[in-house]
């Protein structure tokens, strides 16, 4: 009698054991869950708000930027983090870019873009879509052959654009 009971009282704490291991494992796919719904949903939500930097027009700031020929997608969104442009990181102006009309329409060159402007507006902008205010390469041709010479040479990384942006 006394090794059924033994045996008995071993089954009732395995039994114990398992369903509070089972407990643990459904609170952890719940917390997951919810970390991944949370996560999932704040990264669209960063997609798709189009909300620009800068609170109101007259705080917007004008930014020069140049993207170079091969630029990626990815790294003209960190450029564009970087200048202060966007809020949100690369990887989700990646996204925006290849949800839009504008996925491989993107050119090299330099361009002013304002802290006001949402995604969309740039997007428009970088794909020379719309280049109201935006530096023609006849000007800056043009420029270059009729200016003086300067007193003092610009060094070349400054010229390419490296300070402007460029990696």
């Amino acid at each position: 009698m006394a090794k059924k009971n033994k045996d008995t009282g071993y089954k009732v704490a395995l039994t114990s054991a398992r369903g509070i291991l089972r407990f643990l494992l459904y609170i952890c796919g719940i917390v997951l869950i919810v970390y991944l719904g949370k996560t999932t949903y704040s990264f669209g939500y960063d997609v798709f708000s189009q909300k620009p930097v800068a609170a109101s027009e007259a705080k917007g700031q004008d930014v020069t930027v140049i993207v170079k020929e091969g630029t990626s997608t990815y790294a003209i969104g960190k450029i564009l983090q970087e200048k202060g442009l966007t809020a949100e990181g690369p990887l989700v102006f990646w996204t925006q870019v290849r949800l839009s009309d504008y996925y491989g329409k993107l050119e090299p060159g330099s361009y002013i873009l304002n802290t006001y402007q949402t995604v969309d507006e740039m997007l428009e902008i970088l794909s020379k879509e719309n280049t109201e205010g935006q530096p023609s390469e006849e000007d800056s041709s043009d420029e270059n052959n009729n200016a003086e010479p300067e007193a003092t040479p610009i060094p070349d990384h400054e010229q390419e654009g490296t300070q402007e942006g460029g990696e």
